[in-house]
C-alpha cells in the first residue's frame, strides 16, 4: 500500500513540475492550449535534467527513495 501510494504521490509531483513549466510558456507566449504548451514544458525539464526522452520514451531523473525536490 505504501509503495502504491509513493507512487501516485511521485506521479503527481511530476505533473505539477510540467504544468508550472507549461504555465511559463503560456505567461511568456500567451498561448493557453494545445500541443505546443505541453512540448515547450517537456523541452524545458530536458534542459533542466529533469527528464530525458529515449526514442520517444520519457525517461524521468527523479529521486525514487522519498526525497523531496
Amino acid at each position: 500500500m505504501y509503495r502504491y501510494l509513493h507512487q501516485l504521490r511521485t506521479r503527481w509531483r511530476r505533473w505539477r513540475l510540467l504544468r508550472a513549466y507549461s504555465r511559463v510558456f503560456t505567461a511568456r507566449t500567451g498561448k493557453r492550449v494545445g500541443f505546443t504548451p505541453l512540448m515547450a514544458a517537456y523541452e524545458r525539464a530536458e534542459r533542466d535534467g529533469v527528464l530525458s526522452l529515449d526514442d520517444g520514451d520519457v525517461v524521468w531523473h527523479w529521486p525514487e527513495d522519498g526525497e523531496s525536490a
